[in-house]
């Protein structure tokens, strides 16, 4: 995993990152629009992905494990959202669990990546940038979760549906400190989490 770390800091492999995570910060409102959006952002995502397989292209193991996450959001995801989220709960948990991992994955090498960075460089800015927003993708995950074990675990102040897109938002507005309240937990299992 060192030589991974090391190789991180040559070519634009953390540009790639920052770049798909900005498509998909900019075009997930859309998704909202019909199934064939929708399916257009899991494209944008699966560039995501590819992008998190560039960036440990050099490291046999992590290399099987990203192509295999691939597939599985690939498929997992297309099903779910094809079948407008009335997939059976086992296939959107698989979704959002190799999401998770996924996430989870890039996240740690990229802090890897930052703390063993002698200089602060443009690459190490994009870092830091990638693993802000992708922050609020775990949590956006999190709350999927909840809400497919749990209906109705979430209500949005204007009474309106909760979707995935809606989850995603709040994810992004807690984050960044703009605002609390737009989404509320109201299940008891989610009403434990903090925001």
């Amino acid at each position: 995993m060192r030589d991974t770390i090391h190789s991180l800091a040559g070519g634009n492999k953390i540009a790639f990152i920052l770049l798909s995570i900005l498509l998909l910060n900019i075009s997930y409102p859309f998704s909202e629009t019909g199934t064939v959006a929708a399916l257009l952002f899991v494209g944008f995502y699966l560039f995501l992905t590819g992008s998190a397989i560039y960036l440990v292209s050099s490291d046999r193991q992590l290399l099987s494990i990203s192509v295999l996450l691939a597939i599985i959001i690939a498929l997992a995801g297309g099903i779910t959202i094809a079948s407008n989220f009335t997939a059976p709960v086992w296939i959107i948990l698989l979704w959002n669990a190799a999401l998770f991992v996924q996430v989870t994955l890039i996240i740690t090498l990229l802090v890897l990546f930052i703390i063993q960075a002698k200089v602060v460089t443009r690459e190490v800015l994009f870092a830091a940038v990638s693993i802000y927003f992708m922050l609020a993708g775990i949590f956006t995950v999190m709350y999927v979760v909840t809400e497919s074990l749990s209906p109705e675990a979430f209500i949005s102040s204007s009474g309106t549906e909760m979707t995935w897109q809606r989850l995603n938002y709040f994810s992004l507005v807690t984050i960044s400190t703009l605002g609390y309240g737009d989404i509320v937990p109201i299940a008891p299992p989610r009403s434990r989490f903090p925001p």
